[in-house]
C-alpha cells in the first residue's frame, strides 16, 4: 500500500474513532466528570511517555522544552486549554448533549479563521468571510428561536480553536506537544482526585474492577487516535487533511441524533444547515489555494 493511501487510512481511523467517542464517555457516566478528566491525563502521559522514552529524537525535544520556561509556559497555556476542552466534552456527553458537543467541533475551523485575522493578520477570501457570516446566522438562529445561547458548543469552538492558534506556534509536533501538556497537568490532576476522594465521591477504588479499567484505558483511548492522526498528517496534503476533520462531528451529531435520541428542534436544523453550508463554502476556498 502506498504512502498516501496509509496516511488517507491512518487520517480517516484517527477521525472516526474521535467522532466515536461519545460510546467510550457515556460508559463514565456515573463518574464526576473532573475525576474523568484527571485519570484521561495521567494515564495519557503514561501511554505517551513510552512513545517518547523510545524515540532519541523524542526525548531530545521533551528535554529542550522542559528547560526552556518560555515553552513551559506556553504549554501551560495549551495544557489549560485542552483541559477544558476535555472536562466540557466529558461534561456535554455524560449529560445528553452529544450533539451540542459536536456544534463546537464543526465551528471550530470558522474560529480559526477569525483568529487568524484578528490574532495573524491573514486575509480570508470572499468565500471564508461568507462561510464565517453564515456561521455567525447559524448560531444566531439557534439564540433567538430557542431563547438559549448554545455555550456548550462555543465554548468547545473557542477553547478547541485558541488550543490550535497556540499549538501553530510550538516548537513541538502533536505526540510530543500533547505528552508535555498532560505531564504539566498530572500535578493538578492528582490534586483534583485527592479532593474528590476527601469528599467521598471518587469512584476508583478497586485497580481491577470494571470502571476503574475504563478509567485507565482513556490514555490509550486518547492516544491511538492521536499516533494515527500523525501519521496521516505527515502523508497528506493539507487541503485534504482540512477537509477530513468533519468526520468526527459528522459523526457525533449522528450519534446524538440517531442513538442517543437527543432533540432538534426545527430552528436547530436551520442553523445547523446554515453552518454546515458555512463549511462547504469554506472548504471549496481552501481546496482551491
Amino acid at each position: 500500500m502506498s504512502g498516501f493511501r496509509v496516511g488517507v487510512a491512518s487520517a480517516v481511523c484517527a477521525q472516526v474513532l474521535w467522532g466515536l467517542f461519545p460510546f467510550y464517555w457515556k460508559l463514565l457516566a456515573d463518574v464526576d466528570p473532573l475525576e474523568v478528566l484527571s485519570h484521561r491525563n495521567i494515564w495519557c502521559a503514561v501511554v505517551l511517555s513510552l512513545l517518547v522514552v523510545a524515540s532519541a529524537q523524542r526525548r531530545q525535544v521533551v528535554v529542550s522544552v522542559l528547560s526552556n520556561r518560555v515553552e513551559i509556559f506556553r504549554h501551560l497555556f495549551s495544557s489549560s486549554l485542552i483541559a477544558a476542552n476535555w472536562l466540557m466534552y466529558i461534561w456535554a456527553v455524560v449529560n445528553d448533549h452529544v450533539i451540542d458537543a459536536s456544534l463546537g467541533y464543526f465551528l471550530s475551523p470558522l474560529v480559526s479563521v477569525m483568529l487568524g485575522f484578528f490574532v495573524f493578520g491573514e486575509r480570508p477570501d470572499a468565500r471564508q468571510w461568507c462561510a464565517v457570516s453564515l456561521a455567525v446566522a447559524g448560531v444566531l438562529v439557534m439564540i433567538v428561536a430557542n431563547g438559549v445561547v448554545p455555550w456548550i458548543g462555543l465554548l468547545l469552538a473557542a477553547t478547541f480553536g485558541i488550543y490550535g492558534m497556540t499549538r501553530k506556534s510550538a516548537s513541538t509536533g502533536p505526540i510530543n506537544g500533547l505528552f508535555i501538556e498532560t505531564l504539566l497537568l498530572v500535578p493538578a490532576s492528582a490534586l483534583a482526585l485527592t479532593w474528590i476522594s476527601a469528599g467521598g465521591t471518587l469512584a476508583y477504588e478497586n485497580p481491577f474492577g470494571k470502571t476503574e479499567l475504563i478509567l485507565a484505558l482513556g490514555g490509550l483511548v486518547t492516544a491511538i487516535p492521536l499516533v494515527l492522526y500523525a501519521q496521516g498528517a505527515r502523508a497528506l496534503p493539507l487541503s485534504l487533511s482540512g477537509l477530513l476533520v468533519y468526520i468526527t462531528p459528522s459523526i457525533q451529531f449522528l450519534i446524538g441524533w440517531l442513538y442517543y435520541r437527543e432533540t432538534i428542534s426545527l430552528f436547530d436544523w436551520i442553523g445547523f444547515c446554515c453552518i454546515w453550508l458555512a463549511l462547504f463554502i469554506y472548504s471549496t476556498a481552501f481546496t482551491r489555494k
